[in-house]
């Protein structure tokens, strides 16, 4: 059988000096990590002008519709408690 990693190495499998040295500098890790989001940042699909205001407009709907249901309900409960307790 042998050695694996011997095995490894000799087939090419082993890791190239660039990584090698990515991996031994300080902050390497960091280096990489950041080039990698660049790359997947740059394969996002950005939404246009008019898609953005028709989502920020939804999103603005519905925060003022739920903000006025909590607020009703909490009046009533509130307008309840009074009765109740007062």
């Amino acid at each position: 059988m042998g050695n694996k990693r011997g095995a490894t190495a000799a087939k090419g499998g082993g890791r190239g000096k660039a990584q090698e040295k990515e991996k031994r500098r300080f902050g390497g890790g960091a280096v990489k990590f950041t080039r990698e989001v660049r790359g997947e940042l740059k394969k996002v699909n950005w939404p246009n002008r008019d898609q953005l205001q028709q989502s920020t407009a939804v999103v603005v709907i519905i925060v003022v519709t739920l903000t006025l249901f909590v607020a009703f309900w909490d009046f009533i409960f509130q307008y309840l408690a009074r009765l109740i307790f007062t």
